[in-house]
């Protein structure tokens, strides 16, 4: 039990007060990712380099959120969530301030690999507070708000970012952050409780993080690259060697940075492997159609009214997918949720190339809906047959594979599958058709019990 703060509000209405303390502290990160995304050009003039210098802007911070996520959801298994939370908050506001005055890009990427460390700090522990604080018949509905909050940050943030960018420059995008995560900081520490939830003291696997950030590196670089030869295939063998590695050495670790034995829980891998797949085609979809856009002409408004309907459509979904848990449990949510998604797909790969912006959005609304439907589940499933005192643990690792999934599309998009119009984007759809099709395989998997009756089961 967690021992409360005397100044702390009553549990009666905690919970609602930490969903929007997560709130407050997780939506900076969608927000800024997209903001950016508009900024980039006018960064790359500003510092006078190309466009792929520009990219480590994005790829450092996916890299570095999925390599730490794991490690700071076991830091606060160990010491708290209270003190992770608080220090990712505060970490987050530095970060952002100094990223408004960078000389140069080099401190730039410094700066967004700080946000992406306090990120993974917030990310894991907020949503074991959440799991911690909320009854069993309403834990859905709360990861259901968040799940719809975030994709609507990511869904104004090119609208927003492209204001901020028109009125003065792309400094102001981090200027956002600023009131968001100071907010976040000072509601809570009032709000989140001070208490004994952890267990002894912390012992840190450094050589397994270096390990697992430079496999996601390697791993980045060699998708990027493409076939490049008898050299590649070597890069490949010793890549895959380090990885089989990596795994053997964590599997002897008294406290690994990721715990491989996770895996061995069904829920948990099915929801890890799902939300990875999920996110492989939503991130590409997202990447690769402004791509064919901007080929035919389009104009910036025109493209980011057409994204806006893949994240506005999953926001109200989200919700009805918490709800929909809290009911059935996660499995069949989420099934259907990649089934729509399949769907989306599908009417890409045939009208991706031919169809106007306005069927392309409807398209997008139905990929979507689909997206937003199984967010949920799967952040839910993945903590189902977990023991409480590695939530944190169990939750770094469910985002890392989130993310693996975003580095995965990334680089992939620019290798492997890079498109060419027309013949290109067909290809592209019909390979995340395949991949979502996967998706709702894996779905299978997860438990089909609402969380109420898993509870009655422990």
């Amino acid at each position: 039990m967690t021992t409360a703060d005397p100044a702390a509000p009553t549990p009666v209405g905690r919970p609602r007060l930490i969903v929007a303390v997560v709130l407050c502290g997780t939506v900076v990160g969608p927000l800024n990712s997209t903001m950016i995304a508009v900024a980039l050009p006018g960064m790359a003039e500003h510092f006078a380099v190309s466009s792929a210098s520009m990219s480590w802007l994005v790829t450092a911070y996916l890299i570095a959120t999925a390599a730490l996520q794991p490690v700071a959801g076991k830091l606060g298994d160990r010491v708290g969530r209270r003190p992770v939370v608080l220090g990712g908050f505060g970490l987050a506001f530095v970060a952002s301030a100094l990223a408004v005055i960078a000389p140069a890009l080099w401190m730039l990427i410094l700066c967004r690999v700080g946000q992406a460390v306090a990120g993974a700090l917030v990310a894991p522990n907020a949503m074991a507070m959440m799991r911690a604080t909320a009854s069993p018949d309403r834990v859905g509905r709360a990861f259901g708000i968040v799940g719809a909050v975030l994709p609507l940050a990511a869904a104004v943030g090119p609208v927003i970012g492209g204001g901020l960018v028109a009125l003065g420059s792309w400094p102001a995008i981090f200027l956002v952050n600023l009131p968001l995560t100071g907010a976040a900081l000072l509601l809570g520490w009032w709000v989140i409780p001070r208490g004994a939830d952890h267990g002894k003291a912390p012992r840190f696997d450094v050589l397994g993080g270096i390990w697992l950030s430079a496999l996601l590196v390697g791993l980045t670089l060699m998708l990027d690259l493409g076939p490049q030869g008898t050299g590649a295939i070597l890069a490949w063998v010793v890549l895959a060697a380090a990885a089989g590695g990596f795994v053997l050495y964590e599997l002897r670790r008294e406290g690994p940075v990721l715990q491989p034995r996770l895996f061995a829980v069904r829920s948990f891998a099915s929801a890890s492997a799902g939300i990875a797949l999920s996110n492989l085609a939503f991130y590409v979809t997202l990447l690769a159609l402004p791509l064919l856009l901007h080929a035919e002409g389009r104009t910036e408004l025109t493209i980011g009214l057409v994204l806006g309907a893949l994240t506005v459509a999953s926001a109200p979904v989200a919700i009805l997918g918490g709800r929909l848990v809290d009911k059935v449990g996660p499995r069949r949510p989420a099934t259907t949720g990649l089934g729509v998604m399949t769907a989306g797909l599908v009417l890409l790969a045939v009208g991706a190339s031919s169809w106007p912006p306005v069927a392309l959005a409807v398209c997008l609304a139905v990929l979507g809906a689909g997206v937003g439907l199984s967010m949920t589940p799967f952040q839910l499933g993945a903590l189902y047959d977990v023991a409480e005192s590695d939530t944190g643990t169990a939750t770094g690792v469910f985002f890392a594979s989130r993310y693996l999934g975003s580095i995965l599309g990334s680089a992939l998009l620019a290798g492997p599958l890079a498109p060419s119009p027309p013949d290109g984007f067909l290809v592209l759809f019909v390979v995340l058709v395949a991949v979502a099709v996967l998706g709702v395989l894996v779905s299978l998997l997860l438990p089909d019990t609402s969380p109420r009756e898993a509870q009655a089961r422990r």
